[in-house]
C-alpha cells in the first residue's frame, strides 16, 4: 500500500514544497521560514514559540524593515553618521542583525555607498575569496526602517557575526592598561591576513581603528567593519593607501599595549611599521606577517594557544 505523507507549514499548516524534505525553505502563505532538523516538533509547541515571540514587540523599541520587525536589542557603537544597534527579528525564527540607522537624511548616501563597498568585497572572485570573504561583513541590504514614530530613517542592515564580544576599543576600556603581549601578535596577524588579500586585490579599508575591528576570545578572530572610506585606485595610490592601512594597523595594536611592555623584537617591528610608510609599502601586509613571526617566536618561543579574556575584571 502506497504511503503519502504532506509537507505542512507548522505556524499555518499550509502546504510545503517538496524541497522542504532537505533545505530552508519559506512558507508561501504566511512568510514563515522552515527549516528542516533532526527531530520532529510538535505544530502545538511551535506556534507557543512563535506566540511568544510577537509578544516580544509590546516589551521594547521595534523597528519594520523589509515587511520584517526587529526589535531592539542594545547600542553596540555610534559612528560619525549613524547609530549602530543590535536588533534580533521577531517571528517563528530569530536571527540577530546589525542595523546602522543614519541620524539624518543627509547621511543616507554614506549608508548607499558603504553598502555597495560592502557587495563589491564579497563579489571578489581570487583564490582564497571564499574564506576570506567570510571574515568582511555580510550585507542584508538597506532602505527605510520605520520605528513608529513617524520618521522613516535609512538603514543598512547586515548579518551578526556569532562570537564576537565587541571593538579593540572595548578591550581598552575594559583593559586601560594593556593587554599581554602575546594577544598582540594574533590580534594583528589576524588584521594583515585580511589586509593581504584586499591588497593583492585592489582594495584598501581607508580607517582602521581600534573602533573598527571586533574580537572573537574563544576562536582569535578579528572581523574589521567601517568600510565607508574603503576605495580601489590607481597603482601608485593603491601602493599608498595599503601602506596607511599597515601603518594604521600598526598603530592599533600598539595601543593595546599601553604600558605593557611588548619584548624588544616586537616593539622594534610595530615601531618600525607604524612610522615608516616606506617600510609598509617595501614589505606589504605579507611581509609585515612574516615579520611578525619572527619576532614573535624570538619573543615568546614556540608558538601556543593563550586564552583571552576582553573582561578580566568582569567589566
Amino acid at each position: 500500500m502506497l504511503s503519502l505523507t504532506a509537507l505542512l507549514c507548522p505556524q499555518c499548516a499550509a502546504p510545503l514544497p517538496r524541497a522542504a524534505r532537505w533545505r530552508t525553505v519559506q512558507c508561501a502563505y504566511c512568510g514563515a521560514t522552515i527549516m528542516r532538523g533532526e527531530e520532529m516538533v510538535e505544530r502545538s509547541d511551535f506556534r507557543a514559540a512563535w506566540l511568544r515571540a510577537e509578544a516580544e514587540t509590546a516589551s521594547g523599541q521595534v523597528y519594520r524593515w523589509r515587511q520584517a520587525s526587529y526589535l531592539l536589542k542594545a547600542q553596540v557603537g555610534k559612528g560619525a553618521h549613524c547609530d549602530v544597534l543590535l536588533a534580533e527579528r521577531l517571528g517563528a525564527l530569530h536571527e540577530r542583525v546589525t542595523m546602522k540607522i543614519a541620524r539624518e537624511p543627509a547621511h543616507r548616501d554614506a549608508l548607499a555607498h558603504e553598502l555597495q563597498i560592502l557587495l563589491a568585497l564579497q563579489a571578489i572572485q581570487a583564490p582564497g575569496a571564499a574564506y576570506y570573504t567570510r571574515r568582511l561583513p555580510q550585507a542584508v541590504g538597506s532602505g527605510r526602517a520605520d520605528r513608529g514614530s513617524g520618521d522613516l530613517p535609512d538603514a543598512l542592515v547586515l548579518r551578526n557575526p556569532a562570537g564576537y564580544w565587541g571593538s579593540l576599543a572595548d578591550v581598552l576600556q575594559t583593559q586601560p592598561h594593556g593587554i599581554d603581549p602575546r594577544h598582540v601578535v594574533w590580534i594583528w596577524r589576524r588584521m594583515l591576513e585580511v589586509l593581504g588579500f584586499l591588497h593583492a586585490n585592489g582594495w584598501s579599508h581607508g580607517n582602521i581603528a581600534p573602533e573598527h575591528a571586533l574580537v572573537h576570545p574563544r576562536d582569535h578572530g578579528i572581523l574589521l567593519v567601517g568600510w565607508r572610506q574603503a576605495c580601489q585606485g590607481s597603482a601608485s595610490a593603491h601602493a599608498e593607501a595599503a601602506a596607511r592601512d599597515l601603518r594604521q594597523s600598526a598603530w592599533t595594536v600598539r595601543l593595546l599595549l599601553q604600558d605593557a611592555r611588548a619584548p624588544a623584537p616586537l616593539a622594534e617591528l610595530l615601531h618600525a611599521c607604524s612610522d615608516d610608510v616606506q617600510a609598509c609599502m617595501r614589505l606589504g601586509a605579507t611581509g609585515i606577517e612574516a615579520e611578525l613571526s619572527n619576532a614573535a617566536r624570538a619573543a615568546f618561543g614556540t608558538p601556543q594557544f593563550v586564552r583571552f579574556d576582553p573582561a578580566p575584571h568582569g567589566a
